[in-house]
Formats: C-alpha cells, sequence, structure tokens
C-alpha cells in the first residue's frame, strides 16, 4: 500500500468520498459508511469511521505493521479527512445532534487501540506539578463520562482533564447553549454550557474505577471556599492532579471569583490546606491585570504551583440562551500567547503553566511551549480538527529533538 497515495485531491475527496458518507450518514446516523480499501486516503476513512460495519476484516485488514510505523503523509491524510468529514458534514449537522453524534462515538468507537494516534517516546516526558506526564500535551475539560474519558487517555495526550464537577447535580443551561462560530482564524465555538455534570456522589462513583494510562486531572468549581473544600477532599483521590475552576464566562458560579481577589485568597489557601495533590489553579483571560497583580501572587503564597492560562474568553452572543458565552477556538490564540509571555516575565520558573486556548496546529502548540509553556491544553481544536492532532504535535515536537 503506497503512502503516497493518499495525497489524493480535496476536490475528488470531497465530490466523491464524502457525498458518499453523506448518503450513509443519513441513513444510518453515522459518519460515514465506506466500504474502499485501495488507497491510504480510503484506509484513513475506515479508521476514522463510525459504522461498525466498516471494520476491517482480516483479508482486507490494514497490516500491524503499517499501524505502527505511520508517517507524517499518513497523519497529514487523516487530518485533511477529518476536515473535510467536519467542514461538509458535522458542522452542517444541528449543534445537539453534532455533539451527541460525536459523544456516542467516543464511547464506542475503540480509536484509543489505534496506534496511528499515539507516540510514545520518552523525549517528550514533562513534568507538571511533580506529576510525569509522557508528553505535554493535555485535553481540556469538557468530558465527565467515564467512558469518553478512557479513550481519550488512549488519543495521543499527556493527560486528560475531566469536566468541572459541583458539589450537587447541574443540568446547565437551556439550549441553545452552543454555538459554532466562523471566523478568518478558522472554526471556533461559544458555549454557555452552565456547568452541566452529575454532581459530586455520581461522578466519584463513575471515576474511582477509571484506570489512568496518562495522569488524570480532577476539576471542581464551586460557589464557596466551603464546596471547593468538599469537592477538593472528595475527588482527589482519584486524579493525579486537582483544578480548581475559578474562571468559567458562562455562569456565575465562579466566574465572580475573579472580581474578588480577596475572598479568592482565603479560598486558595482553604484548598491548598485540604489535599497533598498537586493544585492547578484555572485563570481567565478576561482579566489579565487582576490575574498578574492579585491572584498569582496569592496562589504562590499558598503553595499553589500550577496555572492554567486560560479558559475561554466571554462574549455576547445572541443566539445563545443566556445571550453570552466562552469562545474558544483560533480567535483567542493570540491572547493565550501574549498572556503566557506576561506571566513567564512576571513569574519566571516559579510557575508550571498550562497554556490553553486557541490551539487547533502543530504551528500554535509549538509556539507556546516555546515561549515557556509546561504544557499545552486544548479542546475545541479535538473537535474542529480531530483526535489526529494530538499525533501531529508530537510528530512536530520530536521532529525538533
Amino acid at each position: 500500500m503506497s503512502l503516497a497515495k493518499a495525497n489524493v485531491s480535496s476536490a475528488k475527496l470531497k465530490a466523491g468520498t464524502l457525498a458518499a458518507a453523506g448518503r450513509a450518514a443519513g441513513r444510518t446516523g453515522a459518519w460515514a459508511h465506506a466500504a474502499v480499501t485501495r488507497t491510504s486516503a480510503t484506509t484513513a476513512i475506515r479508521l476514522m469511521t463510525f459504522h461498525p460495519n466498516c471494520r476491517p476484516r482480516p483479508r482486507q485488514g490494514i497490516r500491524r505493521v503499517v499501524l505502527s510505523s505511520v508517517g507524517p503523509r499518513m497523519t497529514r491524510a487523516l487530518a485533511t479527512l477529518y476536515r473535510l468529514v467536519y467542514a461538509g458534514i458535522l458542522s452542517r449537522l444541528p449543534e445537539p445532534t453534532a455533539v451527541a453524534l460525536g459523544q456516542q462515538a467516543l464511547r464506542v468507537l475503540p480509536l484509543d487501540r489505534l496506534p496511528v494516534f499515539r507516540v510514545d517516546d520518552e523525549r517528550l516526558a514533562v513534568t507538571l506539578g511533580g506529576v510525569r506526564l509522557p508528553n505535554p500535551l493535555i485535553l481540556a475539560a469538557m468530558y465527565y463520562d467515564t467512558r469518553i474519558l478512557r479513550r481519550a487517555m488512549g488519543l495521543g495526550f499527556g493527560a486528560v482533564t475531566a469536566k468541572s464537577i459541583t458539589t450537587a447535580p447541574r443540568p446547565g443551561h437551556p439550549q441553545p447553549n452552543l454555538v459554532r462560530r466562523s471566523s478568518a482564524a478558522g472554526p471556533g465555538l461559544v458555549n454557555c454550557n452552565g456547568f452541566a455534570n452529575p454532581g459530586l456522589v455520581r461522578f466519584r462513583e463513575a471515576v474511582r474505577d477509571l484506570p489512568h494510562r496518562v495522569p488524570l486531572i480532577v476539576s471542581v468549581a464551586g460557589e464557596s471556599a466551603e464546596d471547593y473544600v468538599t469537592l477538593v477532599r472528595g475527588l482527589a483521590a482519584y486524579g493525579d492532579l486537582v483544578e480548581f475552576n475559578v474562571s468559567s464566562p458562562n455562569t456565575k458560579l465562579v466566574y465572580g471569583w475573579s472580581t474578588r481577589p480577596r475572598e479568592l485568597r482565603a479560598m486558595l489557601e482553604a484548598v491548598r490546606a485540604a489535599t497533598d495533590k498537586p493544585l492547578i489553579l484555572k485563570l481567565s483571560p478576561d482579566f489579565a491585570e487582576t490575574n498578574e497583580r492579585d491572584i498569582i501572587p496569592a496562589a504562590l503564597e499558598a503553595g499553589i504551583r500550577v496555572v492554567n492560562y486560560g479558559n475561554a474568553r466571554r462574549i455576547e452572543e445572541p443566539r445563545l440562551s443566556q445571550g453570552a458565552g466562552g469562545l474558544s477556538g483560533p480567535e483567542i490564540f493570540p491572547a493565550t500567547l501574549e498572556h503566557l509571555r506576561a506571566t513567564r516575565k512576571r513569574f519566571g520558573d516559579s510557575l508550571d503553566i498550562i497554556a490553553t486556548g486557541g490551539v487547533d496546529t502543530p504551528e500554535k502548540a509549538l509556539a507556546l511551549l516555546d515561549e515557556g509553556a509546561t504544557a499545552v491544553g486544548y479542546f475545541t481544536g479535538f473537535i474542529t480538527r480531530g483526535p489526529i492532532l494530538a499525533r501531529r504535535i508530537l510528530d512536530a515536537l520530536l521532529a525538533r529533538v
């Protein structure tokens, strides 16, 4: 099988393969029901398919040697294919349908078993808050379903972050609570999810049996210092690190913490005393001056040495049920880079920094690492560029070692 054949034209793929995929999606509710096996591009379709009948039979299957020695051309072919599928199918579905389809695919498809999505190389390892990560890529918080978290741990990330959990279950904001946003920078999202989650008790019951193929970051959010202490004590045993969210832009539950630095300081001290696990403070890009002047110094004084900078940026969005939400995607990358530079310059090596926001290409991830990020987080890029993005970033990193 020639990898060169993967470089078929986008026009041919879009006119042929995606047309067939679209017809199949209409019949089955799946992404694609492709059965061709002649080229590497169509092999990629079989790898990315969301229909169980497309699993290769032994006589048509992909040899293990091909999967274990995937080169840049194959990963580029997969990336191109996913972009076409996203543009031609996923982005045209109603947002709730696309979300449900994507989550169900992550639950049932064994993508985590495919070597194409992973790179195991000691040279990529980093230390975050004293915890060794196999590489510096972190899937940012969005999923609490442990079936999805289990799959995500095998998709090339050095750590995976669970969605922020509250003491009691929350239904979240009514729909529409997620809309797409197009810009010259690329596809993004605006959400006002409102911390929909099963609550501390149910999540703890689910996460206690989750094996940690890579480190798990549990995330918590509360209205009071007492909430955070309860959550940290309840979940710290099940995560390798604990992130506490004081910056979500789509709910008053935590967004206001950044406007009350004195109260935040007391909360940081209480949370630090509640666990010996490494703590991560998740900052808002909307409060850059306050972060540098008040919040980060308070975190350092409390003994917290890791910050996640940052969260989505709050914008007005009349299509959402709340009239506003958090913007994520490539539009916010320049601010992510700027905040990283300023924070590293101001605080030097006293902090480990997770730079999160706008990463959807290998070049952006490398730029953040070059500017002093300890690790790079992203989620929207996982949706718009596909699971293969992590592999592409890691390949780019190794090419420079």
